[in-house]
């Protein structure tokens, strides 16, 4: 038997998913010879994939014992300890994957997810400047090094490292737009108006790069391109849920504490409800006990797809939030509730008086914004994640002209990011009861 023949067809056969023929396969060349690393390696895959972490976990480990330099076997087991809720052995399997190729691609992205959410900065320190004194034109490693250094607090090492990564990396890399918003969020504006550039440059039909260029050089931008935000979702929309919790995102559970104190309060689930920017359907399950219609309304395809998948939504409508307002609705709404979709309109003005001709009197909106603080003269700001914060009076201001009450509003931390509590508030606008 040609063993190397023999595995690529059990790879083709498992790839199909065609499980029962892989592990026929597998089995085969393990006969053939037990102590095959690669037979044990994709046999523990299909374990897993058949739903017994525990022997694949034992088999990739009996595998790597035999090739303890199997860098796929290493970003496998990673993947594994990951999704068993295992972080730190899928941190140092990931490590150990980088430290035999410093140019794992894979491993690298798996070690920088992890260490975002993880808090395990220090641990990664001296590895990194290791890797990078070795390989010192390595992109991923500098990155890697740098948000290490910003999550423990040497924000300007952390900058140089950033830098150096934007340096040694392509323009073009899926990347590139990242790091060059962490330097801005460093405050390092003119660095990341450089690295705008050169994306730009590179790229001059990428949309998000032109977006985040116009924000950092500070200029007159009242909302987010509708292009921009439907494309960052519609690529987002696989990731995002598991991203926002990594996050500790709360605006959902937030605006749903405020919709059940005030279901609760009229003692009837409102009838008619808009959940405006519904995205995957986070806040679609914390309030449906208390809607007897929900309509979500989204721009990005991807999203929705995964909110009709939760089965709480009764309508979903694909759309922009104040054409979708200002449109012949078949009916007005008691409740909205727009959960971090603001943060991509600079100018509520038209915002608010869409919503005003498509609540019913006496509807109301519970909402969530990220909270302008520290900064005068101003009334919303864009920042180096292309997100707008509002201040509360600008939020008023907006309501009242459109003739809608300003109800009240909360301090909290919606969320953090690069290690930083993001301040928000959550919001109620109602519009007055015609009687």
């Amino acid at each position: 038997m040609n063993i190397d023949e023999r595995l690529q067809e059990g790879i083709a056969a498992h790839r199909k998913g065609d499980l029962e023929t892989a592990q026929d396969i597998y089995l085969e060349i393990l006969n053939e010879d037990p102590k095959h690393p690669d037979g044990l390696h994709f046999l523990g895959l299909l374990h897993f994939d058949a739903g017994q972490s525990d022997s694949a976990i034992d088999l990739i480990q009996r595998s790597l014992e035999l090739n303890e330099r199997n860098t796929s076997a290493l970003n496998n087991l990673g993947n594994i300890l990951k999704l068993i809720g295992e972080p730190r052995k899928a941190f140092a399997a990931y490590v150990r994957a980088v430290e035999f190729d410093s140019r794992h691609e894979d491993a690298w992205k798996n070690i920088n997810l992890l260490l975002r959410s993880s808090g395990d900065y220090h641990e990664i320190l001296t590895i990194m400047s290791e890797i990078v004194r070795l390989d010192p034109e390595n992109p991923s490693a500098w990155n890697t090094y740098g948000l290490a250094l910003m999550f423990t607090g040497s924000e300007d090492k952390a900058a140089e490292a950033i830098d150096k990564s934007l340096r040694f990396d392509d323009p073009k890399s899926p990347t590139a737009l990242w790091r060059a918003r962490i330097l801005s969020a460093l405050g390092k504006t003119d660095l990341s108006q450089e690295h705008f550039e050169r994306i730009v440059e590179a790229e001059p039909d990428n949309e998000a790069a032109h977006y985040h260029l116009a924000a950092v050089r500070g200029d007159d931008l009242e909302h987010a391109p509708e292009d921009y935000v439907k494309s960052h979702f519609d690529k987002f929309s696989d990731s995002f849920d598991t991203v926002l919790e990594n996050l500790g995102y709360r605006a959902p559970e937030l605006v749903a504490e405020d919709v059940v104190a005030l279901a609760t309060e009229r003692g009837a689930p409102f009838q008619d409800v808009a959940d405006l920017g519904c995205g995957t359907g986070l806040c679609g399950p914390l309030i449906n006990d208390h809607c007897t219609r929900l309509t979500g309304i989204d721009l990005s395809q991807g999203m929705m797809q995964k909110a009709a998948e939760l089965k709480v939504y009764d309508f979903l409508v694909e759309g922009e939030l104040v054409s979708f307002l200002n449109s012949d609705l078949p009916t007005q709404f008691d409740l909205a509730v727009c959960v971090d979709t603001l943060c991509y309109i600079g100018n509520l003005r038209p915002f608010m008086h869409a919503l005003a001709n498509a609540l019913k009197p006496g509807g109301i909106l519970v909402a969530s914004v990220e909270h302008l603080v520290g900064v005068t003269g101003t009334d919303f700001r864009v920042d180096s994640s292309g997100r707008y914060a509002h201040t509360p009076d600008y939020i008023r201001r907006c309501a009242e002209e459109a003739s809608l009450i300003y109800k009240q509003d909360r301090e909290e931390v919606l969320r953090k990011e690069l290690g930083k509590d993001v301040n928000g508030l959550i919001f109620q606008v109602q519009r007055p009861d015609d009687t």
